[in-house]
């Protein structure tokens, strides 16, 4: 019988190499990654595809494997993460852990209730490397699945276009998320996706490189592709763990940024929902803090009662996400870091609403608690350092603000965060009075959020422009009174600035121009 035998380099060696020694006495024909330097093969990555399509799988659990297994960061450990990929889709083929292709072999020291879900519907051995304890139910097994034809899916003939796909797969998971290459190929794999299951299985490695973009409408269109492919699967293994997946990490991030609260809310809670009953614990906690991050926005909308219930949802919430997290992680896990920034943000928005010394004390300490937790360049890490921008603001420390704003807007990738700083950097400067620094900041703001998707957060920087310098976003001359009248008909800034669009469209192009009836723009645009 042909096995191959899947490790994590890092920890999981000695285990490996002891299962190994174990099976060739046994006189399987096993295949792992010491053999390399006799094999010489010209793609690791073809090898690594043939050896798992074509052979049963055993695959070897340690705290590597399982943290790789577990992770979003596909750039950590890409070897083990394209095995893992392969893996995946070799269980998918099966209906129930009898049969299947992939062995689990457990080491001393880690509990088999505490592997995730995908592993635990799977056949599963305590296996000692040092006694050698567990040899003979391994050895059982495996000839168990020999007459039950267990590496049955390497019959099952792969087209080009899948072939393909995962050509595409291996090169953008070969970068780091943040490059134009990796987003390019991004954008291929959703135009020609449709249907394909090597795009769901590869869900969070793809959705990761748009959201580092922050390509709102390419996380749409993934998501879109993705559940509509789950939704034409039959009740395969892992089918669930990976809808939750898409419907947090996707489907609710970009109706987060599309400002469309209710479904967000309501596709994380279904998410949430279904990871809790495959027991993937780590995507019911990255769940309920999205729930928290929408309850958060809510908040931040609303006023008074509203606020104040949003807010302590929002803080429930939390706690449950962080009580899993650190269960899962640890108490350096960087998953609390996120916790803590969002736990930050909410104590700044109490503090706008209160006044409250306290509150913004709060505030710095959860960001300096996230900032402790979170490594330096990455997104979240970036984010925390904007939010600190803002409490500098909050705080009166403008000079510290910009120097933290401007740091980002210079170093920092991702798109979104650099528009992001930029729109705080303006406001610290529009609090020093340098009005036209401000304006040119949110110029570029207002065009990258435009460019990226997120319509709300650049029609807030056309409005900040439009009350400063109203030249430099339409022809229309605004008043003090025009701008009160249109903050006060319309909550939402796309719908003021529609209707001065609207007007200056219309509206004869020449002096003593009759006073625009707001009222009426406002409404038609509300309900075009």
């Amino acid at each position: 019988m042909a096995i191959f035998v899947s490790y994590s380099c890092s920890d999981g060696r000695p285990a490996a190499a002891a299962v190994v020694d174990v099976l060739r006495e046994h006189t399987f024909d096993v295949l792992w990654d010491a053999d390399l330097s006799a094999i010489h093969p010209m793609s690791i990555q073809a090898w690594m595809e043939t050896a798992v399509r074509d052979r049963i799988v055993v695959v070897i659990v340690s705290p590597a494997y399982l943290k790789a297994l577990l992770s979003n960061d596909f750039v950590e450990r890409r070897g083990v993460r394209y095995e893992l990929g392969l893996i995946r889709q070799k269980l998918y083929h099966h209906d129930s852990a009898n049969g299947c292709g992939v062995v689990v072999v457990v080491p001393p020291g880690i509990e088999m209730n505490s592997l995730p879900a995908v592993l635990q519907q799977l056949v599963a051995h305590s296996f000692d490397p040092g006694t050698r304890s567990g040899e003979e139910e391994l050895v059982r097994s495996l000839r168990a699945l020999e007459g039950q034809n267990g590496d049955a899916p390497s019959a099952v003939t792969e087209g080009e276009g899948v072939r393909h796909t995962r050509t595409i797969l291996s090169a953008l998971q070969a970068l780091p998320p943040f490059s134009d290459h990796a987003h390019a190929l991004a954008q291929e794999l959703a135009e020609r996706g449709t249907g394909d299951f090597e795009l769901v299985w590869a869900f969070e490695s793809v959705v990761a490189v748009a959201k580092a973009h922050g390509d709102v409408r390419l996380v749409r269109r993934l998501s879109e592709l993705c559940l509509r492919t789950l939704s034409s699967m039959p009740p395969l293994k892992g089918k669930g763990e990976l809808e939750a997946k898409v419907l947090i990490a996707g489907q609710s991030w970009h109706l987060l940024r599309e400002r469309r609260f209710s479904l967000a809310v309501s596709v994380a809670e279904d998410g949430t929902l279904i990871a809790e009953k495959c027991r993937d614990l780590k995507t019911v906690a990255r769940g309920k803090r999205a729930q928290a991050r929408v309850a958060l926005h809510i908040a931040a909308a609303g006023r008074g009662q509203d606020r104040a219930h949003y807010l302590a949802k929002c803080e429930h919430l939390l706690m449950v996400a962080k009580t899993l997290f650190r269960s899962i992680g640890g108490p350096a896990s960087e998953e609390l870091g996120v916790c803590a920034s969002l736990h930050a943000e909410m104590q700044l928005l109490r503090y706008d609403e209160t006044g409250e010394r306290d509150l913004l004390d709060a505030a710095v300490r959860r960001a300096q608690e996230a900032e402790k937790l979170l490594t330096p360049g990455t997104e979240p890490y970036h984010w925390v350092t904007v939010l600190q921008a803002r409490l500098c603001l909050a705080d009166k420390r403008y000079d510290e603000g910009k120097k933290l704003a401007t740091a980002v807007i210079a170093t920092a990738d991702f798109p979104e965060v650099v528009a992001r700083a930029r729109q705080v950097r303006a406001d610290l400067m529009l609090a020093t009075r340098k009005r036209a620094a401000a304006v040119r900041d949110l110029i570029a703001a207002e065009e990258s959020f435009r460019r990226l998707g997120c319509d709300y957060a650049a029609d807030m920087c056309w409005w900040t422009i439009a009350k400063y310098d109203a030249s430099q976003v339409t022809d229309v001359p605004l008043t003090a009174a025009d701008l009160g009248q249109l903050e006060a008909l319309a909550p939402d800034p796309g719908d003021r600035r529609r209707a001065v669009l609207e007007h200056e469209s219309t509206a004869p192009r020449r002096l003593g121009r009759s006073a625009p009836d707001w009222a009426r723009l406002v409404d038609r645009v509300q309900h075009e």
